[in-house]
């Protein structure tokens, strides 16, 4: 049975808190021991926020320390590469490429320098909100960013787990845009 780190990193409202509820419930439901912890910034729109996923066998603890992550999924560059020393040598990033700069910031990283920070390890940029805007809805951007995740094979579940999670999560049309932003999110990577 595998042991897997992810940390999942963005702004509120970016639906970060509900890919690691979905992958969190995927991974039970395949029996394994998963713990999820977050860190939420002062605000809840636009301030930083963190998940914390682990799951394996025996007890797991949510906290990830440095160097010990799997996979980074980031729905925001600057929050993405402020997580990077959490990344294990070997380990993955999946990033939205989406730059929202903190308004009180007086020294705003370029996307240039993030894009450069991200290519010293192994990293898959993908347009999520392009992709959400062509499934239906730009809030599918969390889904877009979950279909990546799955297609990098680091975690253990596949696109079924997550649907069937879905279905039975929402309903009707936004049912349908999030099975589609899931599917479009891993096809972005495995193409």
């Amino acid at each position: 049975m595998s042991r897997r780190s992810v940390v999942i990193a963005g702004v509120g409202g970016q639906g970060l808190i509900t890919i690691g509820s979905v992958l969190g419930e995927a991974l039970m439901a395949k029996n394994y021991n998963v713990s999820v912890g977050e860190i939420h910034g002062l605000s809840q729109r636009g301030g930083s926020v963190a998940v914390f996923l682990k799951y394996g066998e025996g007890a797991v603890s949510p906290v990830v320390t440095q160097g010990e992550a799997d996979l980074i999924v980031g729905l925001e560059l600057i929050e993405t590469v402020r997580r990077l020393p959490l990344l294990k040598r070997d380990g993955s990033v999946v990033v939205n490429d989406f730059l929202l700069p903190p308004p009180a910031s007086k020294s705003i990283p370029t996307r240039g320098e993030l894009l450069s920070n991200l290519s010293r390890v192994k990293s898959y940029v993908v347009d999520a909100r392009e992709l959400a805007l062509k499934a239906g809805s730009e809030i599918a951007v969390n889904m877009v960013m979950l279909g990546a995740a799955l297609a990098t094979k680091i975690l253990d579940l596949d696109i079924p787990d997550i649907e069937n999670l879905l279905s039975k999560r929402f309903k009707g049309d936004v049912l349908r845009v999030n099975m589609e932003a899931l599917r479009l999110g891993y096809q972005s990577i495995k193409e």
